[in-house]
Parts: C-alpha cells; structure tokens; sequence
C-alpha cells in the first residue's frame, strides 16, 4: 500500500519544515509520498520542499481552496491520501503508519482525523487542546473538495474515526500582519460564497457559521454573535442535526458571560447531544456564577465523567462538534470544590481539591482551602496549607487570617500547626490582635519577609507603619506606586490608620521630609474615603503643593511647559490646577473660571476641586499693590541691619492689605527661616508654589 501526503503552500518557510520531517518517519512504516503544490512563494518555501520530496507542482492562487485542494490530489498515486497544511504537525506517526498496514482501513473509504490546536507545547496541545474531527484521509478517487474557504470535502461512506492527532499551528502565530491577512481573506472568500443564491440551507447556516468563527477569531466578538444567531435562526427546526451552531453559540454566551441566557442554551444543546462534554461545562458554569450551585454540581460531576470517557477513548470524537474546554479541567475541579463549599460539605470540597493537578492553581486559593479547614473544623487538614503558601498566595491567606479569624480559632490553628509558614503568619496575627503592636523581633521578622519575598504585603505595611512611621523609608524601595495603592487601602480599612499618617504629616511640617513619600501619605488619605471634613482642603491643598514641587524637581521646564503630554493625566492635572490657583489673588473671575475648566480632567478629586471652588473671594488693595516695589526695598534694608522682628512686622502689616505678593512672601520665607521658625516658614512655602506665577515658583523650587 502506498500513502500520499497532499499539501498546498504559500510562503511558509516560517513552518514548513515542521510539517514535513516527521512525514520522513512514514516511509519506516509505509511506501509515502508527498506532493505539494506551491500556489506562489516568494520566500524560502520551495527550496525547503525540495529537501524533502521531488514532487512540486506550480498552481497561480485563484481564491478558491477547493480547487487547489482538487490539483493537488489529482498529483497523487497513493492507495490513500493524507491532507495536510503546511502549519501542521503529525504527532501519531506511528499509529497512522500501523492503521494503513491493518486490513480494517480496507472496510473504509474515507478517515476522520484529531486537528488539535497548538496551545503552550505539543504534549499539552494533543492532550488537553481544542479537538476538531476532520476527514483529511481517504482511498483515492473517492473524495472532492467543495467550497471556495472553508472547503469541505464531499466523501464516501463508510468513514472510520481514528484516535490519529495533528497539531495545529496556525492561530499559535505572532505575525499580525499573516493574521490579519488570512483573517481579510477568509471573510471576503466567506461573503463571497454566501452571495451564491443556489446555495442549500445546510450551506447557508455552515458559511454563517464560519463567518462568526472568524470573526470571534479576530476577537470581534460582537460580529461573531451576530452571524452565528443567524445560523442558528436558521437551524433551531432542527437544531440537533446543526449542534456545532448552537456549540459556538454557548462558547461565544460564556466568553461574554451571559450566564443567563448560556443556561438556557446549554439546556437546549443537551436535550440533543447528552454526552458532549463542553454542554455540560457551559451549564454547569452558568449555574455555577448565577449561585444555583447544586444544579453546577449535577452538572460538573456529568463533566468530569466524560472528560475520563474521553481521555479512555470511549466516546468517540466526532465531526460535528469540535471540543474546546479539555483543558479546564481543573478549573472546574475547583468550581465544584467552591459549590461543594457554598452548600457547607466542607469535607467534600477539600477532598474534591485534592483532584486538581495544577499545583500553582491550589497555591493561588490556598486561602480559599484555609477558609474549608476553618468553616469546616477540619482542623487535622492544616498540614495542606504549608505545602501551598508562596509569596503571592501569602497575601491572601494574611488577609483572612487578619481580618476574619478570631482570636481563639488563631489559636486551634496555631496548636494545629507548631511550625511553617502558615504558624508564623498565625502567631504574628494572634500577638498583634492581643497587644495591638508587635515588638522589635517581630517588626524584623515581617522585614525579613518582605525582603526574602520581594514583595509588600499589606497587613504587614499596616504593622510596620503603626509600630514606626519611619518604617516608610523601609517600604518604599518596593515601588512607589504599590506602596501608594496600599496605603491608599489601609486608609480605606483602617480609621486608626489615618491619624497615624495625620500626626506624622503634623509632625513633619518642621522637617523637609522626602516630597515624594509626603505625596503618596497625602494622596491615601484624600482617596482613603475617611478624611475628616474639616481636613480635606488642607489635605488637598498640601497634595498639590508637594506634587507640583516633585514635578518641578523631576523635570525641566520645557518638558511641563511644551511637552506636557510625556506626564501622566494626574501630573498635567495638577500643572493645571496650580495655574489656575496662580489666579486667586490676581484675578477673581479667571480664577473661578479656570477651576471649573480643569474639575473633570482628574475624576478622582472633583469633590476635592470643589471645595476650592466654594472658598470665598479674596478682596484685594490693588491701589496698595502700587507702593510694594519701594516697600521692598526698605525691607531689604531692614533685614541687611538684622533687624528681623521689625521687618516681619513690616510684612506682615503689608499682606494684611494685600492678601499676597509672591515677592512679599518670599521676604517673609527667608525671615521666618532667619528666626528659626521652621514650621510657619514651612506654610508660607506651600503659599508660595501654590499662588504663585508659574515661572516664580519653579525658580524658587530649584533654589531651594
């Protein structure tokens, strides 16, 4: 007997050779030949296939799959005929080389063949990969293709179905231009054929079909869910003879997580096909996120049975459904725990844990499995937790046993335990929630961690910072922005919390404390939800200040100026905001104009903006402002002879009828510092940059 292996190509230097060597390991099996025809390669392909056979016809494209399929199996000589795709790889080589040499392939026309789709390696692809069954080998003679995308090949009974798989590269590609042109060229070939008003219903609901499967390809997916509802209003008379339709249907419900309407349509699917395993994991998801968790259970368990059926070939794979969920098996081993947990069969749901393989699954629930060991009093199983704790699932576990476990089951846990990682975690937790602080050993204990971890966890920050304030300059090498987002959490959690960063801010106003982390204290308490009322302008106002100092000393004057567009959406927002401030004792009007201008650039501190807005008007003595310069300069002099009270009551008595003058108040800077008055000259800056003209402000910033 001899085997043909048919192939049409078209610049696949990238993949063809792939395909081709393992077809070599054939000829140990059985006489083989392979024909390509190449439909006009301008890369390397034709010099690749010559490595490997000498049969190569030429063929001009001619936007018809169907026919170049035709050519290429008029060019062969075999008994049978294998097809390929030049993105294929034949992984049994040696069971198909033993099925041809059999004599039960003579009973049968035509095979049907595993096309599994490539996802992560090879082994995982062909065992837990999406499976379509297709008919890609046939005795000679016997077969044509018909359809110019998408060709289907019209065949002979009877058809066998083997267990022989092939892996699919093709949707596995990096190359968007390749995709987006084989994605334009399917669609116009599709549209095209549907065009054709001879075509058969059959016809009409399969193109339609195709059409949603390459939209959802392309990620359209809305376009996708409109041509496969047009199929299915098609084919729901006699849904059962077109189940692919509604299989696609219920894949594209449950990518976008249209629960209800996928239980609806699972239900439907089963009534039809009561053994295809992607129904029952369609309903059983859709039960198991609209909380009908005993029907998810039903349904699941009914999962997991043909999931064994099929991996011990029991049920065959057939070509009208392609399956797609083989590889969340574990997922919904842990859907089912979860279910099992809801309806309080703690024992249940651990032991059914135990069934997932995927290890880095269980240690991203590790808390989840402590909680069924807690909830159940299950409390011999702690053992599990140990083997599972790492340092991302060390943050939830944390938070749990922070936040929801008392002190006494702390303490069953911690006589359940006596050592490991979830021991430490425990008897830290059962310490603070006794004394309300840690003790040094144990503040260097969780640095330890952080630093073994890289990582900040933010029970921990929580810890640190209530033992130490200090303790930020500790936290923040870990990131500004985490740190940021979790001390924005713990003022959320936490009201002690923000007294904590309050009186440091308090404390600090005498010291020039990094801006930066002054930035982030004061950012968490205004997002925090628990600022005072009487402390968010001032809170506010002192954000502002300091972020625009940070800006200021992080960038040069061009890029805030002409190149605003390289900061962020909060950085060009308090830019903004800082010009309009600039305003408030020189113009009332443009002022109030240019706060309600800037109050939605950055949502996050319209309420904030607000307030400023509501502030009253600032009268002005303009005709004062006059006799300022001459004033000055007596200052000057005043200050020259060290007479310093005398010319700070001088300033004083001047701003009383000004309100503000960026020079005045500079005068006033530089004397408060001369006397050592540290905390008022502190306010007087932040006056400074935030009412000053933009140009004065970034002078004073990086003179000081």
């Amino acid at each position: 007997m001899k085997l043909s292996i048919a192939m049409i190509v078209k610049n696949e230097e990238r993949n063809l050779e792939r395909t081709l060597k393992p077809l070599k390991e054939l000829n140990r099996y059985i006489d083989t030949e392979i024909v390509i025809v190449d439909t006009g390669s301008e890369d390397k392909t034709v010099d690749i296939a010559k490595n490997y056979t000498d049969k190569i016809y030429f063929h001009k494209w001619n936007n018809d799959f169907a026919a170049m399929r035709n050519i290429s199996i008029g060019y062969c000589t075999g008994d049978w005929i294998l097809v390929l795709d030049a993105d294929e790889y034949l992984y049994d080589v040696e069971v198909l080389g033993n099925l041809l040499n059999s004599n039960e392939v003579n009973e049968y026309n035509s095979a049907y063949i595993q096309i599994a789709n490539f996802n992560r390696d090879i082994e995982n692809s062909v065992n837990n990969g999406f499976i379509t069954t297709l008919i890609r080998m046939f005795k000679s003679k016997t077969v044509k293709y018909e359809g110019i995308v998408h060709e289907q090949p019209k065949h002979e009974l009877p058809v066998l179905y083997t267990n022989i798989r092939v892996v699919h590269y093709g949707y596995d590609n990096n190359d968007y231009d390749l995709m987006e042109y084989k994605f334009k060229r399917n669609l116009e070939l599709l549209f095209k054929q549907l065009e054709n008003k001879n075509n058969p219903k059959s016809m009409v609901i399969y193109i339609n079909f195709q059409i949603s499967t390459t939209y959802a390809m392309h990620k359209d997916i809305s376009e996708a869910m409109k041509y496969v509802k047009i199929a299915y209003d098609k084919a729901k008379n006699e849904i059962g003879k077109y189940i692919y339709v509604i299989n696609r249907y219920c894949h594209l419900l449950y990518n976008m997580k249209n629960y209800e309407e996928l239980l609806i349509k699972a239900k439907e699917a089963l009534k039809h096909c009561d053994n295809f395993l992607d129904f029952y994991f369609y309903l059983g998801t859709a039960c198991f996120n609209l909380n009908r968790y005993e029907e998810a259970i039903q349904a699941y368990k009914k999962y997991m049975f043909y999931h064994e059926e099929l991996n011990k070939n029991n049920i065959p794979i057939t070509n009208t459904l392609s399956i797609l969920t083989r590889e969340y098996k574990d997922t919904i081993i842990y859907n089912l725990a979860v279910c099992y947990f809801k309806e309080k069969c703690y024992e249940k749901a651990l032991d059914t844990l135990s069934k997932v393989n995927n290890k880095e699954l269980l240690e991203n629930k590790a808390h989840f499995i402590l909680r069924i060991i807690v909830e159940g009093k299950l409390w011999d199983k702690m053992y599990i937790i140990d083997g599972l704790v790492n340092r991302y699932s060390y943050e939830n576990i944390l938070l749990y046993v922070q936040a929801e476990l008392s002190i006494d089951e702390l303490g069953v846990i911690i006589k359940n335990t006596k050592k490991g990682s979830l021991y430490k975690i425990v008897s830290l937790v059962k310490h603070y929630k006794e004394n309300n602080n840690l003790n040094k050993k144990q503040v260097e204990g969780i640095k330890e961690t952080i630093e073994e971890h890289k990582k900040l966890y933010s029970t921990y920050v929580y810890y640190l910072l209530k033992y130490d304030i200090a303790e930020i300059k500790f936290l923040c090498k870990y990131g500004k922005d985490v740190l940021e987002n979790i001390i924005i959490n713990l003022c959320s959690s936490y009201y002690d919390f923000n007294e904590i960063l309050l009186k440091e801010l308090k404390n600090h106003r005498s010291k020039m404390v990094d801006y930066n982390l002054k930035v982030v204290m004061l950012k968490a308490l205004m997002l925090g939800g628990n600022l005072p009322n009487d402390k968010k302008r001032e809170i506010f106002l002192s954000f502002i200040c300091e972020k625009y100092y940070s800006i200021v000393k992080a960038y040069n004057k061009e890029t805030i100026v002409e190149k605003s567009w390289i900061l962020s959406s909060e950085e060009r927002f308090v830019i903004e905001l800082k010009n309009a401030l600039s305003y408030r004792y020189v113009d009332t009007i443009k002022y109030i104009r240019s706060l309600k201008e800037i109050i939605h650039i950055e949502k996050l501190y319209i309420d904030y903006v607000k307030i400023i807005i509501e502030d009253k008007p600032i009268e002005v003595n303009n005709s004062f402002k006059e006799l300022l310069p001459e004033l000055i300069r007596n200052i000057n002099y005043i200050i020259e002879e060290k007479k310093y009270n005398e010319a700070y009551d001088i300033i004083e008595e001047a701003l009383s009828l000004v309100k503000f003058d960026f020079s005045l108040m500079n005068l006033k800077y530089r004397l408060l510092i001369l006397l050592n008055r540290e905390n008022e000259a502190r306010e007087c800056a932040e006056e400074l940059v935030l009412y000053g003209s933009s140009d004065e402000v970034m002078e004073l910033i990086n003179n000081i």
